[in-house]
């Protein structure tokens, strides 16, 4: 195994990725909601100017990628399951893609602006 393959690197954000979970509310009664499942340093990528004014324009949308430390954590993370809590936002991730074990793990997600 390389050294390099674990390095940190420019992961110098810290994120939350939440897990859809079952949450009760102070009456005893159960709704679908958040908790925290990790948190993890990323590296983060914003959507290039182009795809912010499109965006915007559409629907503001932005989008962005994490870069993550590939473990047993961030390789459980789920499109449907899952969600990142970043820069004061909630992002809902859209596609996930496995980098290489000891590589990393890319999150494309994206957040509402209005």
């Amino acid at each position: 195994m390389a050294l390099g393959s674990l390095r940190a690197g420019r992961r110098d954000k810290r994120i939350a990725i939440e897990r859809r979970a079952p949450v009760t509310d102070g009456y005893g009664d159960e709704s679908e909601g958040w908790s925290l499942f990790v948190k993890a340093w990323a590296s983060i990528y914003y959507g290039s100017g182009s795809e912010l004014r499109e965006a915007a324009q559409r629907c503001g949308v932005q989008s962005a990628s994490f870069d993550l430390l590939s473990n047993s954590d961030t390789r459980e993370i789920s499109i449907l399951n899952h969600r990142i809590v970043a820069d004061g936002a909630v992002w809902n991730i859209t596609a996930r893609q496995d980098l290489g074990r000891n590589a990393g793990v890319r999150l494309t997600a994206v957040r509402a602006v209005g």
